[in-house]
């Protein structure tokens, strides 16, 4: 797991106090590029973590119960039953509940391109600022639409009825499309150095350009950084290297154009940047566990080797403390 430590202010004994932000990649099918996890599992802590989190895919959550606190970066907000969370993928944040109570959440994360099959009717850049850099807390009393949509699609993927899917994207499309509205116009959602990554350009510029050949330099020019400090970072936060993780966002994709049976598998690897087909099958079964064709003819059988970081609960009282007291130890 990545780590970022970067100094934030002063300690009681003058010492710089660091804070971290951990990677977490989640796991999304290329079928249905959407997991939903809630529940129990899910009852968030009133002890207030140190650490902030980003993810590789956007995130929405609903506030089923109770109340408390989220920050994205330096700035902290209330939140209560009903308001809506979105979180675009480089955001560091964090959330706790009030003292002595426990707040139960809904959390789906997505791929909204590959959900939306590119559907949404936008501005390109704003469509990608907002994927990227979306941090806002939809209050219920103003937004009552946002709660509405996201309880329904929590429902529908509950039950399972037949053609939820198809359900759930249309529930998800309309909630994009309002939050687009709102984007021009929504102080939250306009994006600043605190709230940002030091990689967020380079990482943007992957999603971006991902299917094109580019050096290692470009990256490290976006993000005003020398190549040498540039491949550092990228590996403390990401935990992995900037071409590793440019190979996976080409094979993620690859695998969700593999569904369609009339792209010739050749033709996929020229579209997601890779000229030789040995090179890209290589890549495909070191991320995917199997071969292209082994994949589109039993999508998701084989389990990916793609490293997986993400929570499967909230973490307890107990468990953020004992992190807390850690990275005290490590700052001291």
């Amino acid at each position: 797991m990545g780590l970022i430590r970067h100094a934030e202010g002063e300690t009681d004994v003058g010492r710089p106090r660091q804070t971290v932000v951990e990677y977490r990649s989640y796991e999304l099918s290329s079928d249905f590029p959407l997991v939903m996890r809630d529940g129990e599992d899910w009852r968030i802590s009133p002890v207030k973590s140190n650490r902030l989190h980003f993810h590789n895919c956007f995130e929405i959550g609903l506030c089923l119960s109770d109340r408390g606190f989220l920050c994205f970066g330096e700035e902290e907000h209330t939140f209560r039953a009903g308001d809506v969370l979105c979180v675009g993928r480089n955001v560091p944040h964090t959330i706790w509940s009030a003292p002595g109570v426990f707040s139960t959440w809904c959390f789906i994360h997505m791929d909204p391109d590959a959900l939306l099959e590119n559907r949404i009717v936008a501005d390109p850049q704003q469509w990608t600022d907002l994927l990227s850099d979306c941090h806002v807390l939809l209050h219920t009393g103003e937004h009552l639409w946002a709660e509405h949509l996201i309880a329904e699609a929590r429902r529908e993927l509950h039950d399972q009825e037949p053609g939820y899917e198809r359900c759930v994207q249309g529930l998800i499309q309309a909630f994009m499309i309002r939050l687009m509205r709102l984007s021009p116009m929504e102080p939250l959602l306009e994006v600043s150095g605190k709230h940002q990554l030091s990689l967020a350009p380079a990482l943007n510029y992957i999603h971006a350009h991902y299917m094109e050949e580019f050096p290692l330099e470009q990256l490290a020019a976006v993000c005003h950084l020398s190549p040498t400090h540039f491949r550092r970072l990228f590996r403390e936060q990401l935990g992995i290297s900037p071409l590793q993780f440019l190979h996976q966002v080409r094979i993620l994709r690859s695998s969700s154009l593999l569904r369609n049976l009339q792209i010739r598998i050749s033709d996929i690897a020229v579209q997601v940047g890779y000229t030789s087909q040995s090179c890209y099958n290589r890549h495909f079964l070191e991320l995917m566990g199997c071969t292209p064709s082994e994949w589109r003819n039993n999508p998701g059988a084989k389990p990916g080797q793609i490293r997986y970081t993400g929570w499967q609960r909230a973490e307890t009282g107990e468990e953020i403390e004992a992190h807390n007291a850690e990275h005290r130890q490590e700052s001291s």
